[in-house]
């Protein structure tokens, strides 16, 4: 993710920015398992973000899938926990494949309407 804001990959170019509330946000996008701490926390913050939304889980972790998966304080995953609509593989994933699962989420909220 870090990567995504050096000068090569350089995501503002399209619109993108990382924003420091989830209230301000159109993508959440989540890393990792889903440990059972975390759980009450990231349904909370995944909940302020405002309609039309989308969660991309980035990584196998977050895929339910990764080392992890099917350990009991790891869940299913946090992009499965949470009801990802994309799902980025890798361990880790390359900047290119996140920039990728990005585009796709900005497809994704161009189609859907506000309820």
């Amino acid at each position: 993710m870090n990567a995504l804001n050096n000068a090569y990959y350089d995501i503002t170019r399209n619109g993108w920015d990382i924003v420091a509330s989830p209230r301000h946000a159109d993508v959440v996008t989540v890393t990792g398992p889903m440990t059972v701490a975390m759980r009450a926390a990231a349904a909370q913050t995944v909940d302020a973000v405002p309609l039309p939304r989308v969660v991309v889980a980035i990584g196998d972790c977050a895929a339910g899938v990764g080392p992890w998966a099917g350990a009991p304080e790891a869940g299913e995953g946090a992009g499965v926990e949470l009801e990802a609509t994309i799902f980025v593989h890798g361990c880790p994933p390359t900047p290119d494949a996140i920039r990728s699962g990005l585009e796709q989420a900005g497809t994704v909220l161009s189609t859907q309407k506000v309820t």
